[in-house]
């Protein structure tokens, strides 16, 4: 992972000039666009934070005060990675000020930067919101937007109840408990998360030289690369969702004060969709304003990579898949400027159906008419609608030589890392499923779940289950996964596992098969289940693991798949 990889990263504006340090009070002119740098603005405690505001002169059709669109993250406001030249750029030749500020102990701000950063994200949104409507150049209106930590961020806006947030566009955010996504079912996120705690447990940016994530006890990590590391340490060594450090940071109390328009976006290759999904289908519950919010999903990952390639593994999405500013502009215009446009009279949902490639509208989440099928694993390697099987499937799970198809991957660009899983499914610690081939085309739109009935030689072990879909020529295209880390369990005892694999929206096509892969590693997405039992981020003796799954009539494992009728 480099400095300009991680939690929030949105390429779906092009960066045209190299923006680094620029001396506080420079003043930038381009047509039709003045920006001011690094201007200061006083919280309640006394921090200052910096930010940097463009502002639409005269050629853009409007005159006088404007609407500000306000984005707040730790990444810096003038690193040439992050855009934001060519965002504020974007929203100021819309006619709306834009607003990009350092987070407290990032950067040009003052303070310091800490986790679950939820304590102080709310105050300083409201104080930053309540600095903008001071200023000259604004009308008093504001909208937020931003993605992943930037996400959080405009939510934290809407949280904090300011009058004069009117709305935001929170992208694949990080959830309202922090936990879920350092923690997935049990597993620590260690090539994303845990990763990106190293990098930003500073001002700027840590480095990563002498990074080694085979290193062990897990915890010991920063000291291999002479690196304080206490945001990881944290992290690395406290799994349970209850522990103090998540309740500090734990905002879901606050779910039912997200009041104003809001526009959910996100990706289906999203390594954080799962928890920001589940926030979403909260928020439509306990809003009292559920009918002004609005969910957009395309076939994007966190770094929005198909935004470049056009495809998603072996599927040509095309260039109708890039991030849909049009959409994020119509609802800043409706909302924020008070523009009759009708987008209020559309459709709620709208969502990219892969391999049909093509955006659709949808009135809700989850969709209303979707079947739950299940798919049973079968005896001699069968996955079908019909339980039963009496003969096990065994593998040993080996710590010391876990599945690394992740490992020399970016998490945060999921989708070019996919690659034909065929070698993986070779390997002896993996067991896969195949259905026949297809007779229709299947479409999958929702959540994926999988019961996993299974037993293991360990005292604590992982099980992961991935989702294919084998084209007729053989390729194998990961379509989702998930992972459980089954916690203290009897050696030798079956057990029933639940596990997530997240959301889709994908249609295997007919003549395809479905297939089912478990086995119980995924490194270095996730760090590895030493089997040992040992404290979490604190083991060091990893033990081969012989694993059973059971597939029988008293032992059905299935996985059930969303399925919309076609």
């Amino acid at each position: 992972m480099t400095e300009n990889q991680g939690i929030g990263y949105h390429p779906g504006i092009t960066e045209d000039v190299a923006a680094g340090d620029i001396p506080s009070g420079t003043e930038d002119r381009y047509t039709g666009i003045e920006v001011r740098r690094n201007i200061m603005a006083t919280m309640r405690d006394g921090v200052r934070l910096c930010a940097d505001v463009y502002l639409p002169q005269g050629d853009t059709g409007r005159a006088g005060p404007v609407p500000a669109v306000l984005t707040r993250h730790p990444y810096g406001k003038n690193t040439e990675f992050m855009s934001m030249r060519a965002t504020g750029e974007f929203w100021a030749r819309k006619g709306y000020a834009f607003v990009c500020q350092d987070v407290r102990g990032r950067f040009g701000s003052e303070g310091a930067f800490d986790s679950p950063f939820g304590r102080y994200e709310i105050d300083d949104t409201f104080d930053s919101v309540e600095w903008i409507t001071g200023q000259n150049w604004s009308n008093g209106g504001v909208g937020m937007w931003g993605e992943s930590y930037y996400g959080f961020t405009s939510y934290c806006g809407a949280i904090s109840g300011h009058p004069a947030v009117k709305c935001i566009a929170p992208g694949d955010p990080a959830p309202f408990n922090l936990h879920d996504i350092i923690y997935r079912q049990g597993a620590f996120e260690l090539d994303a998360i845990g990763v990106w705690s190293l990098g930003m447990d500073a001002q700027r940016y840590n480095s990563f030289d002498g990074l080694d994530c085979w290193t062990l006890p897990l915890s010991a990590i920063p000291d291999a690369m002479t690196h304080p590391g206490a945001m990881f340490k944290r992290w690395a060594t406290r799994p349970s969702r209850d522990d103090e450090i998540w309740r500090d940071g734990d905002l879901s109390d606050y779910i039912d004060k997200i009041a104003v328009p809001t526009l959910l976006w996100g990706g289906w290759y999203d390594n954080i969709q799962g928890p920001w999904l589940a926030d979403w289908q909260k928020i439509i519950a306990q809003s009292p304003a559920p009918e002004n919010k609005h969910l957009l999903i395309g076939p994007w990952d966190h770094e929005g990579t198909s935004n470049f390639t056009g495809t998603v593994g072996p599927l040509d999405v095309g260039t109708q898949s890039a991030y849909r500013w049009d959409t994020t502009q119509a609802f800043f215009d409706h909302y924020l400027l008070g523009m009759d446009n009708g987008f209020e009279k559309r459709p709620p949902v709208e969502i990219f159906v892969m391999g049909d490639n093509a955006w659709r509208f949808e009135e809700q989440w989850p969709l209303t008419r979707t079947v739950d099928t299940a798919f049973y694993l079968q005896d001699s390697g069968g996955l079908g609608i019909d339980a039963g099987g009496d003969t096990p499937d065994s593998f040993v799970y080996d710590p010391a030589k876990p599945i690394t198809d992740t490992l020399d991957e970016e998490m945060w660009a999921a989708i070019a890392g996919l690659a034909d899983r065929t070698a993986i499914e070779q390997r002896d610690d993996v067991v896969v499923y195949t259905s026949a081939a297809l007779d229709e085309d299947m479409e999958i739109t929702g959540q994926i779940r999988a019961e996993i009935h299974a037993a293991s030689s360990a005292v604590n072990t992982d099980f992961t289950v991935t989702l294919v879909d084998v084209f007729e020529d053989g390729y194998a295209h990961l379509i989702q996964h998930g992972i459980i880390r089954a916690g203290t369990i009897e050696p030798g005892k079956v057990n029933t596992h639940t596990i997530d694999l997240w959301s889709t929206s994908h249609v295997v096509k007919r003549g395809h098969r479905l297939r089912v892969e478990v086995s119980s590693s995924r490194f270095n997405e996730f760090d590895r289940n030493l089997n040992s039992g040992e404290p979490q981020g604190q083991g060091a003796n990893p033990i081969p693991a012989t694993q059973t799954i059971h597939h029988s009539a008293d032992h059905p494992s299935h996985i059930l798949l969303p399925v919309v009728p076609r």
